[in-house]
């Protein structure tokens, strides 16, 4: 999953702002319901790649110094 770029970002919140702000106006919820769906299945997306980081973290931390003596990230040997 890549990260929005600030344009993106700025234009998901503008247009949360505007789903929420016409909800309160009474134009129904659907689109306010469709954004907070997409926000929700990001948010388990996110959630299921931090558990599987963290496993592997700890796998690593499990295993010691890497045996090619090369630093280790979160990502990967270098």
């Amino acid at each position: 999953m890549t990260s929005l770029t600030h344009d993106q970002d700025m234009t998901s919140w503008l247009q949360l702002l505007s789903a929420i702000e016409e909800a309160e106006a009474g134009h129904g919820t659907a689109r306010l319901t469709e954004i907070c769906m997409s926000v929700y299945g990001a948010l388990a997306a996110a959630q299921f790649q931090i558990t599987q980081l963290r496993a592997r973290i700890h796998v690593l931390a499990q295993a010691g110094p890497a045996r090619t003596g090369r630093p280790v990230t979160a990502t990967g040997p270098r």
